[in-house]
C-alpha cells in the first residue's frame, strides 16, 4: 500500500472537500491524506515547511486577484506564483484545479496537470493517475526508504558503542555510497516496472547535457543547418587543454544511410506489384536487404558505422567515422549541446573509432589457391 500525503490549496472549502472525497476511495494501491487550506498565504508556508507528494493547486485568488473573466490578459493569478515560488525550492508534481485553465494551460505538462472546476470525477481521478504512472512519486519514497533504513536498521546497529572512531562526514559518505547502490539498473527497472533484460534508448544518454563543457561523445547540432554531431576528440586532451581544434564525426538519420533508401525503394517497389504475382526472388532480395538494415542497427555492418537509438531529443541516426571535420575551438559558439553518451557506451564508441581509425591495411591473399593446395595435401 502506498501512501501518499496531498497539499490542496483553494479559497472555496467546499472545492477542498470535493477533490478530498474524490479520492476518499484511494486509487488501486494508493491511498491519499490531505492536508487541505484556503488560504494562498498559508499554501505556500506549508509547502516551505512540509513535506508534500504533490499539490491540488487553484490559479484564481478571489480576495486579491484581477478576475480573469473581465481581465483576462492580466498574468499576476496567486496561484501560479506559488507554482514560480515552489519550483525555486523543491519538487512536487502539481495538478491546478481551477475555473480558468486557460491561464495556465501553458504550464501543462507530465510534472504540472491542469484540470477544469467541473470536470468529471474520472477527468480528475486521470490527472492523479498520471502523476503516479511517471513512478516519479515512488523512487523518491524508495530513495527516502533506503537513507532511513541504512541509518537507523543497518549503520547504526553497526557502529554501536563504536561512533568515536567514524569521523562525522564518513557518515554522510557511507550513505551517499549506499544510495548509489541501491540505484542499480535492475532495481530502478523493477520501481518502474519495466523490463531489466532490455535496455532502454534513454539509459544510452545523459540528457539534458551539462554545463557548457565540451567532451568525448558527446553530441552538438549545428546552428547553421541542425546537422549532428559527435566528439572524438580524446579526454586526455581535454584534460591537459590540448585540445585547440575539435575531433567531430559526422551523425546522419538512418534514413539517410544508403542501405536503408535501398531496402526502401525494394520494399515500395515490390509492393507495387500484385501479391500474387511476386517472385520469391524479389521477396528474398527485399528480405536480404532489410537483413542489411539489421546488421547496421546491431553495429555488424564494419566498423566503420556506429548505430544510435532513437530517443524523444535523437532521431534514429548513425555515427560515420569517415566522415570527419576539425573544429577550432573559438568556432565552438556556432554549435550547441544536444546530449552525451553515458559509459560504457561512451567509452565503447571511442574504442570503435579507434580501431577503424587506426586499423592497417594488407593485401589479401588467393584463397581459392590456398584451399586448392590444402586439399590437394590433405585429402588425396
Amino acid at each position: 500500500m502506498n501512501v501518499w500525503n496531498v497539499l490542496a490549496v483553494d479559497d472555496d472549502p467546499r472545492k477542498l472537500d470535493e477533490i478530498e472525497r474524490i479520492f476518499s476511495r484511494g486509487i488501486d494501491d494508493n491511498i491519499f491524506y490531505f492536508t487541505k487550506e484556503t488560504s494562498f498565504d498559508e499554501g505556500a508556508r506549508l509547502i516551505e515547511k512540509n513535506r508534500f507528494d504533490f499539490v491540488f493547486l487553484d490559479v484564481h485568488e478571489d480576495k486579491n486577484d484581477p478576475d480573469p473573466s473581465i481581465e483576462p490578459a492580466e498574468e499576476d493569478q496567486r496561484g501560479e506564483e506559488i507554482l514560480q515560488a515552489l519550483q525555486n525550492s523543491r519538487f512536487l508534481p502539481v495538478i491546478f484545479y481551477t475555473g480558468f485553465p486557460d491561464k495556465v494551460r501553458h504550464l501543462c505538462s507530465p510534472l504540472v496537470q491542469v484540470v477544469s472546476k467541473g470536470s468529471s470525477v474520472q477527468e480528475i481521478r486521470a490527472a492523479v493517475q498520471a502523476i503516479l504512472d511517471m513512478k516519479l512519486l515512488h523512487l523518491f519514497k524508495y530513495i527516502e526508504e533506503q537513507g532511513r533504513s541504512y541509518m537507523w536498521d543497518s549503520l547504526s546497529s553497526t557502529l554501536d558503542g563504536h561512533w568515536g572512531d567514524i569521523k562525522p562526514r564518513e557518515i554522510s559518505l557511507l550513505l551517499a555510497r549506499h544510495i548509489s547502490k541501491s540505484l542499480s539498473k535492475e532495481v530502478i527497472k523493477q520501481l518502474l516496472e519495466m523490463d531489466h533484460k532490455i535496455i532502454d534508448p534513454l539509459e544510452m544518454y545523459l540528457y539534458p547535457p551539462e554545463g557548457d563543457s565540451c567532451n568525448p561523445a558527446d553530441v552538438f547540432r549545428s546552428k547553421a543547418d541542425s546537422s549532428l554531431w559527435m566528439v572524438l576528440t580524446p579526454a586526455c586532451d581535454f584534460e591537459q587543454s590540448k585540445a585547440d581544434n575539435v575531433l567531430l564525426a559526422r551523425i546522419k538519420s538512418i534514413t539517410e544511410h544508403p542501405v536503408y533508401n535501398e531496402w526502401m525503394s525494394a520494399k515500395d517497389a515490390l509492393e507495387k506489384i500484385p501479391e500474387n504475382e511476386r517472385t520469391n526472388e524479389q521477396k528474398q532480395g527485399v528480405k536480404n536487404l532489410k537483413g542489411k538494415v539489421k546488421s547496421l542497427v546491431k553495429n555488424q555492418a564494419g566498423i566503420r558505422y556506429r548505430y544510435l537509438p532513437k530517443a524523444f531529443f535523437l532521431p534514429d541516426c548513425v555515427v560515420d567515422f569517415q566522415e570527419l571535420i576539425h573544429l577550432p575551438a573559438e568556432q565552438s559558439e556556432y554549435y550547441e549541446p544536444v546530449c552525451s553518451l553515458d559509459s560504457p557506451f561512451r567509452e565503447e564508441m571511442l574504442s570503435a573509432f579507434s580501431k577503424y581509425y587506426g586499423r592497417i591495411g594488407i593485401p589479401d591473399y588467393d584463397s581459392s589457391v590456398i584451399l586448392e593446395r590444402i586439399e590437394k595435401e590433405y585429402f588425396e
